[in-house]
This record gives structure tokens, C-alpha cells and sequence, in this order.
């Protein structure tokens, strides 16, 4: 029995060798059209990159298929209601398209994957519905007792890299953050000290109602943290 299971996996493991990888022809003309929309606020997306990504399933020893990431071959901005549109031709490199907005400060995605384009060679109309972010400056007055430096941002709706590490008691300093409207949103500063005790200081902002800019100050002394 055991002879035979083995026979039927190496058996299996051959016709997974054989199979041929399955490429699109070159030159397939489609269209990728739609609107980006705060349906919440009622609020075109603006000037929003849109991107069409060409990737290559290949076969594999495992489930499914190993997937190769070809990377963008076009893109587009939206206009001023929102709307996009995008005409693409295949490669001969890739057999999958998919279209996705790159993260970034503009808009919450809600975590939303690259969709899928089905129909190559003919019309797609792809609709996005995501929040539309608008920016807080942050001034922070950093106290100059604060210990256990660096202090660590993080904010949900803002991306991790624009938030750098406060490394200074010397003046004060500002950030920049983005919400949505009508949305109560926490800011988190993270510390360690030297006992490898982590810390965290917790700053909830108020909702804002409109798209004007606005500013608001934050006082970051040592009383501010507990250990978690």
C-alpha cells in the first residue's frame, strides 16, 4: 500500500513538471474604467493614482500556482469627479491584471486587495468606494524632562513611514496626520525604557467636520505613559 501511495505522488509530481506555463498574447487591447468615491461623505476622489499590475502564474509543486509579480505597465490619476479610465494592452509576459490604488495619505482603503480584471480585451467598469483623508497638523510640545527617547507614532489611517521617531526634547515638533471626517481617531506614542518595559501614551482627536486645515497641540510629558 504504501509502495503504491508513492508511485501515485511521483506519478502526480511528474505531470506537475510537464505542465506549461500559459501566457497571454501580446497586444490585447482593454479598458478599465469607474469612479472613486467617499460614498460615507458624499465625496469624489481627487487626483487619486490608479494602477494596472501584470503578474505571471506559473506552475508549482504545492496547491496552487507561484505567482510572479511583473509589476505596473499603466496608470492614471482621477479627475475632478472621481472618474478614471484606463487603456491597457497585454505584454506577452503575464496571463493575470489586476488594478489597485498604492497606499497612501489620501484615502482609507479599509485594507481592500488589487481587483481582479476579468474581462481582457473588452470594457471593465471597476468602482472603488474608499474614505477620503484630510490632514491635522500635529504640534507637539515635547517636554524637557521626557525620558526613554525615542518616542514611537502610530496612527491608523496615517502610513507608518511619514510618522518618524521623536528623538528630541529641544523644541517643539510637528506632524502631520489624516482622518476622515466625522471620525474620532487615536494617535499612539510608544517608549521603551531601559528595563525593556514598553510604554504608550494615548491621544484621542475629535472629529472634524469640514476640509479646512487644522491644528492641534499636544503636551508629551513622562506622566503621560503607563506600562501595557
Amino acid at each position: 500500500m504504501k509502495r503504491i501511495v508513492i508511485i501515485i505522488l511521483f506519478s502526480s509530481l511528474c505531470m506537475c513538471m510537464k505542465c506549461e506555463d500559459s501566457m497571454l498574447p501580446e497586444g490585447i487591447e482593454t479598458k478599465v474604467y469607474g469612479k472613486v468615491y467617499d460614498s460615507s461623505n458624499d465625496i469624489p476622489i481627487v487626483n487619486l493614482k490608479l494602477i494596472i499590475q501584470e503578474l505571471n502564474q506559473e506552475p508549482g509543486f504545492s496547491l496552487g500556482p507561484n505567482i510572479h509579480n511583473l509589476g505596473e505597465i499603466d496608470s492614471t490619476y482621477t479627475d475632478e469627479n472621481g472618474d478614471y479610465e484606463i487603456n491597457f494592452e497585454t505584454t506577452g509576459r503575464g496571463d493575470t491584471y489586476r488594478i489597485f490604488s498604492p497606499r497612501n495619505n489620501q484615502v482609507w482603503q479599509y485594507y481592500q486587495n488589487p481587483v481582479h480584471i476579468e474581462n481582457l480585451g473588452s470594457s471593465n467598469e471597476i468602482n472603488f468606494d474608499f474614505l477620503k483623508l484630510h490632514p491635522i497638523r500635529l504640534i507637539i510640545k515635547v517636554d524637557n524632562d521626557l525620558e526613554f527617547l525615542p518616542i514611537r507614532i502610530r496612527h491608523l489611517f496615517t502610513i507608518n513611514r511619514s510618522l518618524t521617531d521623536i528623538n528630541s526634547t529641544s523644541n517643539d515638533i510637528i506632524k502631520l496626520i489624516y482622518v476622515p471626517l466625522n471620525f474620532t481617531t487615536k494617535v499612539e506614542f510608544y517608549r521603551t525604557k531601559p528595563d525593556g518595559q514598553n510604554q504608550l501614551f494615548i491621544k484621542e482627536i475629535q472629529p472634524i467636520t469640514d476640509v479646512e486645515p487644522v491644528d492641534i497641540e499636544i503636551d508629551l510629558k513622562n506622566l503621560n505613559f503607563e506600562d501595557y
